[in-house]
Parts: structure tokens; C-alpha cells; sequence
């Protein structure tokens, strides 16, 4: 029996020495903690950080062409012959980005602008310019013709719009 004994240490003793020849499991931990930060430093994409820029709020302005548009004309009469003398100024609202681009229209188009205002005007009979409200309806004729001549395109692709007529002179014989 006490061989047995000594023969139950002597393996107890030979199993503890081949424990001892693998690596400790502080170590193994450590090893796969290394591992796994490399493994999440190259594999997990960056984190991206979106930084909100405050959207752009434009401010439409309401611009007098400084140039005084004048015509003499004769209106269509039904009887005898008429005349009549018009100037005015007109009123555009721009875009701040874009008043600019809305002053080059209007140079290009200046020409443009006075052939057809005049077609306009010389085309309004004296009784249309004569009744109570005909200065306000030629007024709106010549806004939507001007708006038209001068920025034309869909509403929201205008560089600007025609909102006003402001007259100046009337006279009409």
C-alpha cells in the first residue's frame, strides 16, 4: 500500500510538471485581448461624425430699376386720333444670391423690353385707359409682360420675378 501511495504522488507530481509546460492562462488572455484590439482596429470601419452646417436661408429683396421707362403713343381710338405719354419705373424681387444675375437680365434684354411695351401700350384703346381702374389693369398687363420678357422660365428656375409698375407720368389726350 504504500507503494501504491508514493506510485499516486509520483503521478500527481509528473501531471503538475506537464501542466506546467503549456502557457498560463493570465497569458492566454492577455494574448487574446491584444488580438482582439488589433482584430477591431483593422476591421471595424472608423466612426464617421456628421457635422451639420445650418442650411442657407436666403432673403428676397425687392430691387427699383433705377432706368425711367418713357413712351408717347397713340392708343387705338375709336374716333379721331389719341395720345398719350407714359413713364414708370418697375419694381423686381431678387434673390440676394442671385440680383446680379437678375441686373445682367435686364441689360440683355433692355432692347426687348421697350419693343414690348410698346406693342403693348400702342394696342390698349383710349376707353381702356380711361376707365376707373385702367391704370391698375395696364399696370398688370405690363408686370406680366415684362416678368415674361425679362426672366422667363418656370417660377421656381426664375432668376427673379416683375412684382410692381411704378408710374411716374400719365397723360392721356
Amino acid at each position: 500500500m504504500a507503494d501504491d501511495k508514493k506510485k499516486e504522488a509520483d503521478a500527481k507530481a509528473e501531471d503538475g510538471k506537464k501542466k506546467k509546460k503549456g502557457l498560463p492562462p493570465v497569458l492566454l488572455i492577455a494574448v487574446g485581448a491584444a488580438l482582439g484590439g488589433v482584430g477591431v482596429v483593422f476591421g471595424v470601419p472608423p466612426k464617421q461624425v456628421e457635422v451639420h452646417v445650418p442650411e442657407v436661408v436666403h432673403t428676397f429683396t425687392p430691387i427699383q430699376h433705377p432706368d425711367l421707362l418713357e413712351f408717347q403713343f397713340n392708343p387705338r381710338a375709336q374716333a379721331g386720333k389719341a395720345y398719350a405719354s407714359v413713364s414708370f419705373y418697375f419694381v423686381y424681387v431678387a434673390r440676394d444670391d442671385r440680383e446680379e444675375a437678375a441686373f445682367e437680365a435686364i441689360k440683355t434684354n433692355w432692347d426687348r423690353i421697350r419693343s414690348r411695351v410698346l406693342e403693348l401700350l400702342s394696342n390698349t384703346s383710349v376707353s381702356d385707359l380711361n376707365a376707373e381702374n385702367g391704370k391698375r389693369m395696364l399696370a398688370k398687363a405690363l408686370v406680366d409682360d415684362l416678368d415674361a420678357t425679362i426672366f422667363p422660365g418656370k417660377a421656381d428656375e426664375k432668376v427673379a420675378k416683375v412684382s410692381e409698375v411704378l408710374w411716374a407720368k400719365w397723360i392721356l389726350q
